[in-house]
């Protein structure tokens, strides 16, 4: 017989000599299965020793190919103590770099597909020094720990007495078999050891009852991953938990849900994807779970909740994602849960995050679940400065934790090791695809190794001598796996790993905007303001000459007789006016205020809800009140009469919303409009309301004469008052004044009304430039593809007209 080699032998290696497998080697080998992050080497001759030690950079070489950070050397007394107290494959994980599991003594190979140390252990030996040992058999049973509520703890090895608080109100779903997977900073249990307990707990319950898992201290793509292997080593559906299944009533039921561990080890914040589905017979993984709320329409599709045209608002199991339409990136998918709070990321890397997509930000969180936890703002999108301040003003203003722009990095997904990449897609299913270089980890979970590049040992004497492994006839008995385990696959996926369809293509853009060109014009500091003082009601005096004559707007005319001069009477006067409707308007707007922080906050100053009916009204139908042009031509006259006291509670609710810097769409209508009026540096007083329409690609509709054009310094956003997928829209004071910036004329061949572009005085002022940017990204907008609000008439005025 021949000198022994190294060699492959199905997902394994040996060293044997020539012709062994036909003598019965291969057919001792094959019920050992494949793990994950792991390659294992079975020694069986006894001229092992050397072929190992001038082999271990080629086996390295296949460990890094195949993603495994762990070298299994079933070779007999490896792991035993030398006369210097160290073991020997001690020294070959630090010539390696990789951690060695290897024995102490004579292993044998059994039909089950465990390799038992024959009156001895398996040792963990790490690469910067220390050995740990695992038990009598490898891979090693899982520890398995009863939970009340009909759940399991399931451990790489035996846990201590004390537990996390949460484990205490674990409760398994109806019909459900729940594993709770891993523990606090630990490592989780292979796929071998899980499949195996799996297969116990079933057999034990006397019933296949569905399996569900829960990996609380993993990141997504661990728990992802899990599945999978789970399913296809089972070969039946696996439910995957995000947090762990709690209830409150202390049972199982219709009464469970999902929370995360907080830091403590108690309940943390429920999140809004709880559930996933792994189906080997669709080798995909799928979102199936979220919480919703009954009072809305169905959900627009998997785990998604109402949003607005082009973009979709995404439960993720760090909290939400909210993205352009269609984006290939997957990155926030697998972001790794904060224990102290959810997170709303915002866009997508390498695609910028429009300024108009935070005049959305208040309708979306009013269409939430409720949920207790304060939600954190991040950015995985780029960011202009002007979006940059719009957005952290919007955090302080809905009580979010601004948390800004982040790398690519910190969206990704955390992975404590090099492996395939598992993600969600648009529909909801998860892919595991091979990437050539994983994205870093922010965090590295405190039991994951380095794959340091092996390093030759200086001094090679000290090696010391590997005996040669027994394997010994393999008994005729059944496997106690009963077949149950699905055969390897080829290539270099680990065994379990299920392939899933392809990426989905190079997402489309939804709407094209060129690029904005950076302006040197400073941007305003955006703050809430605490008091109605800051904003000013009373129009600033025209700072070019020579002024209109100056009349007195509705909103700061003086009381009379029939006009209340308070606001508690302004309010009351409203509810008067508005007779029966005021209740059901008043509770939709405390709907509104409960749901934006700001709003709660300022309660505490006295009676806002008539402010905020008006407000309503205005964004609104304000049918309940007057038609629309009868308040119009009740604002313009200067004697607004028995609307004065809705005018004066429309200024001071505005003065609550955040304001809008940036540009502002206003509809002229043909038969109203003279374009002789509006002269460059003549400035407009507009003692009606104005309300206007945030977004550059909107469709103003029809018999439009003049479109107006406005760069907005102190108009507020009132999107929060509309529904879901409402357009963002911005509301303009009583008495607000514009000065004209230039006119255009129309342009019939492009289907283009004349312009009109003004600037609101106040504040900074800033150039022209700013403005034509903009109305540059509605012009890249083709008026086919224009989106038209549901009432384009709300947006239809002549400004300064008499």
């Amino acid at each position: 017989m021949g000198a022994s080699t190294l060699r492959a032998l199905g997902p394994h290696y040996v060293i044997a000599p020539p012709g062994a497998e036909a003598d019965g080697l291969a057919e001792a080998l094959a019920p050992v299965r494949a793990e994950p992050r792991a390659l294992l080497l079975l020694a069986a001759a006894e001229d092992a020793a050397p072929v190992l030690l001038a082999s271990l950079d080629e086996l390295a070489r296949a460990a890094r190919e195949r993603d495994a950070d762990v070298l299994v050397l079933a070779a007999s007394g490896l792991a035993a103590l030398g006369p210097d107290g160290r073991r020997p494959a001690e020294l070959l994980a630090r010539r390696c770099g990789l951690t060695v599991v290897a024995p102490d003594a004579v292993v044998s190979v059994e039909p089950d597909g465990t390799l038992p140390a024959v009156n001895g252990t398996w040792w963990r030996c790490r690469p910067g020094g220390g050995a740990e040992p695992l038990g009598g058999r490898w891979p090693a049973a899982a520890t398995i720990t009863p939970l009340a509520g009909g759940a399991f703890w399931v451990t790489e090895a035996a846990v201590g007495p004390a537990r996390p608080a949460v484990l205490e109100r674990a409760a398994a779903p109806r019909d459900g078999l729940l594993l709770i997977i891993g523990e606090p900073a630990g490592p989780l249990p292979s796929g071998a050891q899980l499949a195996n307990a799996a297969v116990l707990l079933q057999e034990t319950a006397g019933r296949t009852e569905h399996l569900v898992l829960s990996a609380p201290w993993a990141a997504p793509v661990e728990l992802i991953e899990l599945a999978a292997v789970l399913a296809a080593s089972l070969r039946q559906e696996v439910r995957a938990a995000i947090g762990v299944p709690v209830s409150a009533a202390g049972a199982a039921g219709p009464d469970v849900r999902t929370v995360h561990v907080a830091a403590d080890g108690g309940e943390g914040w429920e999140p809004y994807l709880t559930e996933l589905v792994a189906r080997p017979s669709e080798r995909t993984v799928t979102a199936v779970g979220w919480r919703t709320r009954p009072d809305l329409p169905p959900a627009p599709g998997t785990a998604r909740y109402p949003a607005f045209p082009g973009w979709e608002l995404e439960a993720v199991a760090a909290g939400l994602w909210l993205r352009p339409a269609a984006t290939a990136d997957r990155g926030p998918r697998l972001r790794r849960p904060d224990p102290a709070r959810p997170v709303l990321v915002v866009g997508t890397p390498g695609r910028p995050v429009p300024e108009t997509v935070w005049d959305h930000l208040g309708a979306l969180l009013g269409s939430l679940p409720t949920g207790a936890a304060r939600l954190a703002l991040a950015v995985a999108g780029m960011l202009d400065v002007e979006s940059a301040a719009v957005g952290r003003f919007c955090a302080r203003l809905y009580g979010l934790d601004w948390i800004g722009a982040e790398s690519v990095a910190a969206g990704a997904a955390v992975e404590p090791w090099p492996r395939a990449e598992a993600a969600v897609d648009a529909e909801g299913a998860v892919e595991a695809a091979v990437e050539p270089e994983p994205e870093p980890e922010p965090e590295p979970e405190p039991e994951s190794e380095p794959v340091p590049v092996a390093v030759p040992d200086p001094d090679p004497e000290p090696d010391p001598e590997i005996e040669s492994v027994t394997v010994p006839e393999p008994a005729a008995r059944v496997s106690t796996s009963g077949g149950a385990f699905v055969a390897e696959t080829s290539g270099e996926t680990s065994e379990g790993t299920i392939l899933l369809p392809e990426a989905i293509g190079e997402e489309p853009e939804a709407v094209p905007e060129p690029e904005p060109v950076p302006e040197p014009e400073p941007v305003p500091e955006l703050e809430p303001e605490p008091e109605p003082a800051p904003e000013p009601v009373t129009p600033v005096a025209p700072v070019t000459p020579p002024p209109p004559p100056v009349t007195p707007p509705p909103v700061s005319a003086a009381p009379t007789e029939a006009d209340p001069a308070t606001p508690a009477e302004d309010g009351a006067a409203l509810a008067a006016r508005l007779g029966p409707a005021y209740q059901r308007l008043a509770r939709r707007a405390e709907d509104v205020a409960s749901r934006l922080p700001a709003l709660r906050a300022r309660a505490e100053e006295g009676e806002q809800g008539p402010e905020l009916v008006a407000v309503l009204l205005q964004h609104g139908d304000c049918g309940p009140l007057a038609p629309r042009a009868e308040l119009l031509a009740a604002a313009r006259s200067g004697a607004p009469g028995p609307y004065g006291p809705y005018l004066r509670c429309l200024a001071a609710g505005l003065r609550r919303l955040p304001s809008h810097y940036g540009g502002v769409l206003v509809a002229g209508p043909a038969q109203d409009c003279d374009l002789a009026a509006y002269a460059p540096g003549a400035v407009l007083t507009e003692r009606a309301p104005v309300t206007g329409l945030a977004a550059p690609g909107a469709d103003l509709g029809e018999d439009i004469g003049i479109e107006f054009a406005i760069w907005s310094v102190s108009g507020r956003r009132s999107s929060a008052f509309g529904g879901p997928g409402d357009q963002p829209t911005v509301i303009f004071a009583p008495g607000t004044e514009f000065e004209v910036v230039e006119v255009e004329p129309a342009a019939p061949e492009e289907g283009r009304p004349a312009r009109v572009l003004l600037h609101e005085i106040g504040g900074v002022r800033p150039g022209p430039d700013r403005l034509r940017t903009w109305l540059a990204r509605r012009d890249a907008v083709a008026p086919a593809d224009r989106v038209r609000p549901a009432d384009p008439s709300r947006y239809a005025l002549a400004l300064g007209a008499a």
